[in-house]
């Protein structure tokens, strides 16, 4: 049974929610979730200790760990190729993709499988589910790195969840603002608690 989920404890409100270079037009944005902006705030600007921040976020080591690491990745991928940073205003909300056999359930596969499943999540609760065709599926003419990107982009998805990864599809997917996180299993009822 899966225990319930702590309400993350939020402080900082940001001055600015959009930051960006000067000397060139960006042309994508990196989102930056609040909760993330408030990891990087309490470790970098304050100094703590992972432990001490994860209990003043309310929140566990690992998952505060998880935070940091997501944050410093999306602050180091838009100063590296110039995008704009956008903090998320809304809390607790995203979109996750899983690839499956399957569109009646999910059966975890890679990324050449037949379906995508898509989830959104808000205050760590389901809210809904949409399985779509994977344009990967039998396609001999482009691979993973060049289609999965611009259609998780274009779905909102946060986060692709996934067994392995291949370099160029995981640079294509945080170019794109889709954070690869690798899963050995998923199934519905694990899908709320990988952000616990």
């Amino acid at each position: 049974m899966a225990r319930d989920k702590l309400k993350r404890k939020l402080e900082l409100v940001p001055v600015c929610k959009y930051f960006g270079p000067k000397d060139i037009e960006a042309k994508e944005d990196i989102v930056l979730l609040h909760e993330e902006l408030e990891a990087i705030h309490l470790m970098d600007s304050f100094c703590m200790y992972q432990e001490d921040a994860a209990k003043k976020m309310n929140v566990s080591r690992a998952t505060f760990a998880r935070i940091v690491k997501s944050a410093r990745k999306k602050i180091s991928l838009a100063l590296v190729t110039g995008s704009n940073i956008k903090v998320h205003e809304i809390n607790n909300e995203f979109h996750l993709a899983v690839c499956s056999n399957s569109n009646t359930q999910i059966d975890y596969a890679d990324e050449n499988a037949q379906y995508i499943w898509i989830y959104f999540i808000k205050d760590y609760k389901l809210k809904s589910q949409n399985c779509i065709i994977n344009p990967v599926y039998n396609n001999e003419d482009e691979i993973a790195c060049n289609l999965l990107p611009e259609l998780l982009h274009d779905f909102g998805v946060n986060y692709f969840l996934i067994k392995d990864i291949d370099y160029d599809l995981k640079i294509s997917l945080i170019a794109k603002g889709v954070y690869p996180i690798l899963q050995d299993c998923v199934d519905i009822d694990s899908i709320v608690g990988i952000f616990q």
